[in-house]
């Protein structure tokens, strides 16, 4: 997956994927690829690249899914890092809402428990 943010704004989100999300930052390769950014792992097969753009555009609804394993914990982290939480209707048999990183990208999460399990 993939977010697109303005120049330097990778900064003001850093933190926020690699503290409240628990992503860990992973080798960017330097050839292939744009300057500015950050690659980071989520888990073994997945990763979240975030890309500079000059034109970059968020649109309201745009955002990008993850199931978690400790849906407790991570409520915890936003609610200790001021995030914004918005309660959704459970689905696949487990709680989910939603949050926005610091400049406004839309993450759903997702509790991993009923189908998702």
């Amino acid at each position: 997956m993939n977010i697109v943010v303005k120049p330097g704004q990778t900064r003001e989100v850093f933190d926020f994927y690699t503290g409240v999300l628990g992503f860990t930052l992973t080798q960017k390769p330097t050839d292939g690829t744009s300057p500015g950014g950050a690659w980071f792992a989520i888990d073994e097969g997945t990763q979240m690249h975030i890309s500079e753009r000059a034109d970059a555009v968020m649109h309201d609804d745009m955002h990008f899914a993850l199931v978690v394993d400790d849906f407790d914990s991570v409520l915890a982290r936003l609610a200790d890092a001021g995030a914004e939480w918005r309660e959704q209707p459970d689905l696949f048999g487990g709680r989910r809402g939603s949050t926005r990183d610091p400049i406004g990208n839309r993450i759903e999460l997702l509790e991993r428990a009923g189908t998702l399990s």
